[in-house]
């Protein structure tokens, strides 16, 4: 991962909580889309500049969560897309059964 610089003095601090599961899920999507490539992944879909770096704070945060990653990583987040998938459903099934 990319070491950013945050420069300024941070506004109010939220408090989120998720579960591991989504909080990998989450981490390795961002840092597929965010992180490798600077964002351009997301240009379509990005409305303002001052996204793309809010999304690599968020990256930065779930990664001082999770730790490094281990040996196991990629398995670990295969669970963990499973474990979200079962929890939560499958964002792109057939919900009207065409």
């Amino acid at each position: 991962m990319v070491e950013r610089k945050i420069t300024g003095t941070p506004s109010e601090d939220v408090i989120l909580h998720i579960d591991r599961d989504v909080a990998l899920v989450l981490f390795e999507f961002l840092s597929r889309t965010v992180d490798d490539g600077d964002g351009e992944a997301l240009l379509d879909f990005i409305e303002d500049e001052s996204e793309v770096p809010a999304l690599w704070a968020l990256l930065a945060g779930l990664e001082s969560v999770l730790g490094e990653p281990s040996e196991h990583y990629e398995r670990r987040v295969e669970k963990a897309r499973e474990a979200v998938t079962k929890r939560f459903g499958d964002a792109f099934s057939d919900k009207d059964g065409e």
